[in-house]
């Protein structure tokens, strides 16, 4: 029996390794490809979406027709503030992309909206609420330049209900102090 001789030379090492290191992502990109580029996990908005291509064009990533097969002036009419529909409404109008104010991949409980990256809350609001969005509890100016007033409806009076006044207007910033990673801290 005869084997090929083992590579002479750095350059041919190098190839070898190239070429070995190619065929590994190729391999890895049909077989698994959420696992191999997925750069983390989708927010809790789109745990429904089950392979990159629907909102992603290879080599082009996330476009605004991509996003626009779910979220169109229809999906605004239907589930939206009137506020928040005629804002998106001329954005769908002239194709601008929903990434300049919107980003994914950033864990289960992230915020998607770049305004609202910082929840000054943190994220276990959402799971204490059992809320999606900040609109459950705060009313926003059209621009959404303000942190909004804070609604009076069922959600805000069980939460304030339930910290026995402590999640009042103005002292939810001190939240860590009792609660840690989204639990009560009882020591």
């Amino acid at each position: 029996m005869r084997f090929l001789p083992l590579p002479q030379g750095p350059f041919t090492a190098a190839v070898i390794v190239t070429v070995s290191v190619i065929a590994w992502i190729i391999w890895g990109s049909l077989k698994f490809p959420e696992t191999l580029w997925a750069p983390g996990d989708l927010s809790r908005y789109h745990t429904d979406i089950q392979a990159c291509s629907e909102c992603h064009r290879p080599f082009r990533g996330a476009t605004a027709e991509k996003c626009q097969t779910c979220h169109n002036a229809e999906y605004f009419a239907n589930r939206a503030k009137p506020v928040t529909a005629e804002f998106h409404r001329d954005f769908l109008r002239i194709g601008k992309p929903c990434s300049g104010c919107h980003t994914e991949h950033r864990g289960t409980l992230a915020q998607i909206t770049v305004g609202a990256l910082e929840n000054p809350h943190g994220e276990f609001v959402f799971r204490a609420t059992g809320t999606r969005s900040c609109s459950a509890c705060h009313d926003f100016d059209q621009d959404f330049k303000t942190n909004g007033r804070i609604l009076d409806n069922a959600v805000v009076k069980l939460l304030m209900l339930r910290g026995k006044g402590v999640h009042r207007p103005g002292t939810m910033t001190y939240c860590l102090k009792c609660h840690r990673g989204g639990r009560l801290d009882t020591d």
